[in-house]
């Protein structure tokens, strides 16, 4: 028994109690400086001042000694003041969850208490005297223990004495006609039929749920109940090995179960049978029955490691049950049962256990909490990095980019960080030519004043001469306008002479009289506003600005590095214009007209 002010110092102890039995108070309380470890404190009044009764004595020492997967797991105890503490595993008692218990579970739970009985009776030699539902206790994982050890003794301590003086303690309805002294007191290996005894009792009062649902044997193993274990005679009751062998115990997830427990005994051959076979027997198994009896047993090491569960198992194992995956457990369930196995494993230092689960790890890591995943995966991953496996560290890598979506790059890789890209694609909301366009195309259809005519903006060539000027000049609108505007242009032109507007025709001489107040009104638009210019009086000013192609107009044509004089051809006019210098004939020679203004130019001889 433990010193009062260090054992209780490391646990938070809960004042509310959540279940009564005997002399027994159940409290919860949390174990300090650990992860919420959750555990059950037995509390109970002592008669006097620090002196132990020999019932709180016997329940403490049992527990303390008889270790069984199927018997309550004793954690610490101590005496404070009149108080004493047992702390256990987190348990609840068997009458408070019967109800809500599955048929498996059921004939998994009885098979557990005749393992524990069997342990005691053959093992430990001790009798439990006392055997009922409150003697029972669930795990948070559904797993039955025995527990309540308050009334037992040794064979050799059981004596008329004794069990009048535990007979106002005992469960009446289990207690055996021998001890009634309706039958003389038996001695030697037959004082354990007591316990026979009272296990019939707990069969009739729990297994019924196994017959209306019409599990297989359930009916007749009720009636071996009533036959021979409750039989007035103690020779002809069985033994709890020869029960826990019964064919109402033969069922498949419990064959599972006991091979998965000797596996290490198997051949290969079993094992490649065995898990092959076993998905399809797990998908037939309710699903909390699978967590709770098998989940950890199934992520054991020798499991995790073998190769035939590794192809046939785990995939259905390790990854969560959604609409677009299949999966033994959904989302909630995989919660619940398999997530807290993973996270223990996790830490585990074997390469093919850490490569096993990189390689599930994008389907389950968003279903652990945020915390748990900066506390306790990020450290174990950050430190698969510096492994000098290549293998290890490649697949640490790429868990650790399905973290950055969820905890952000700063937390995965620290540091400090540069906006070293930029985003090169085009916004959404910037009006394209093509928009613009219809835009004005809409609009002066709606107004209904002229057909626009989209005329291709021509550039002039680098240093091009001063004085020239485009027929049009530009809108605001234009100014923004890209390079493929012409392309555009050219689109909407098209889309015009589909719908009977003016056709556009080549841009040849008889541009050249569009300045004249009889085209005047026909150039002019909503979309593009013309302003009047006055009459050149040298033709051969526009000689550069003007190029007639009949089929297309070639854009960049004025920036070839050399200027060759070719004939251009303009409509004829009605009366000789008057130029500068009085000649026979107009004067086409470019060359010779630069060479007379003198002006800025390619000067091609400097």
């Amino acid at each position: 028994m433990g010193n009062d002010s260090s054992v209780l110092s490391e646990y938070q102890v809960n004042d509310a109690h959540y279940a009564q039995l005997g002399p027994w108070t159940l409290h919860s309380a949390t174990k300090k400086n650990s992860e919420s470890e959750k555990v059950s404190v037995f509390t109970g009044k002592l008669k006097s001042y620090g002196q132990l009764s020999k019932e709180f004595q016997r329940a403490v020492e049992r527990l303390k000694t008889l270790r069984h997967p199927s018997i309550l797991k004793y954690l610490n105890s101590c005496i404070a003041g009149e108080t004493v503490h047992l702390f256990v595993e987190y348990v609840t008692p068997l009458n408070q969850v019967l109800l809500q218990q599955t048929e498996l579970e059921i004939c998994c739970g009885l098979q557990n208490i005749l393992s524990a009985l069997d342990f005691i009776h053959s093992k430990a030699n001790i009798v439990h005297n006392n055997l009922c539902k409150d003697a029972i206790f669930v795990t948070t994982g559904g797993d039955w223990k025995l527990g309540y050890f308050d009334l037992s003794c040794s064979f050799a301590e059981v004596t008329e004495g004794f069990l009048d003086q535990i007979r106002s303690f005992r469960y009446e309805k289990a207690i055996a006609p021998e001890d009634e002294k309706k039958t003389k007191l038996l001695r030697g290996d037959n004082v354990s039929s007591r316990d026979i005894f009272a296990f019939g009792q707990l069969v009739k009062e729990t297994v019924s749920k196994c017959v209306e649902s019409g599990v297989t044997d359930a009916d007749v193993f009720r009636d071996l109940a009533n036959k021979q274990m409750q039989s007035v005679t103690p020779q002809s009751r069985p033994t709890a090995s020869v029960l826990s062998r019964h064919k109402f115990f033969d069922q498949p997830p419990l064959h599972a179960q006991e091979f998965l427990a000797q596996i290490s005994i198997k051949s290969q051959k079993e094992k490649e049978e065995f898990f092959r076979d076993l998905p399809t027997l797990l998908y037939s198994t309710p699903e909390s029955v699978v967590g709770s009896k098998l989940a950890s047993s199934l992520l054991s090491r020798l499991v995790v490691l073998n190769v035939a569960a590794q192809q046939h198992l785990l995939p259905h194992l390790l990854i969560p049950r959604t609409d677009s995956t299949q999966g033994l457990f959904d989302t909630s369930n995989y919660r619940l049962f398999v997530l807290p196995v993973v996270s223990r494993i996790f830490p585990v230092r074997d390469a093919q256990i850490r490569l096993v689960l990189l390689h599930y790890f994008p389907h389950f890591v968003g279903l652990m909490e945020s915390d748990h995943l900066v506390h306790n995966i990020l450290p174990e991953l950050l430190l698969g990095i510096k492994d000098t496996d290549d293998t290890v560290v490649a697949a640490t890598l790429k868990a650790l980019a399905c973290l950055v979506p969820i905890l952000g790059g700063s937390t995965v890789i620290g540091g400090t960080r540069l906006k070293l890209f930029t985003n090169g694609m085009p916004k959404e909301s910037e009006m394209r030519p093509a928009k613009v366009l219809e835009m004005v195309r809409k609009k002066s259809n709606a107004n209904a004043v002229v057909h626009v005519r989209a005329l291709p903006e021509r550039h002039e060539p680098d240093g091009g001469e001063d004085g020239v000027h485009s027929l049009l000049e530009k809108t605001d609108a234009d100014e923004h306008w890209s390079d493929w505007e012409a392309e555009e242009e050219e689109e909407v032109c098209e889309d015009d002479k589909d719908e009977g507007s003016n056709p556009l025709v080549p841009f040849d001489s008889t541009l050249a009289s569009s300045s004249l107040p009889g085209r005047k009104q026909e150039l002019q638009s909503p979309a593009r506003a013309t302003t009047k210019k006055p009459l050149v009086s040298d033709l051969s000013a526009l000689e550069i600005q003007i190029k007639s192609r009949e089929d297309e107009i070639d854009y960049f044509a004025d920036m070839e590095p050399t200027i060759t004089s070719t004939p251009a051809i303009f409509a004829p006019v009605a009366e000789p214009m008057a130029v500068p210098t009085v000649s026979n004939g107009l004067d086409f020679n470019v060359q010779s007209q630069e060479e007379k203004d003198d002006v800025d130019g390619w000067n091609w001889d400097d």
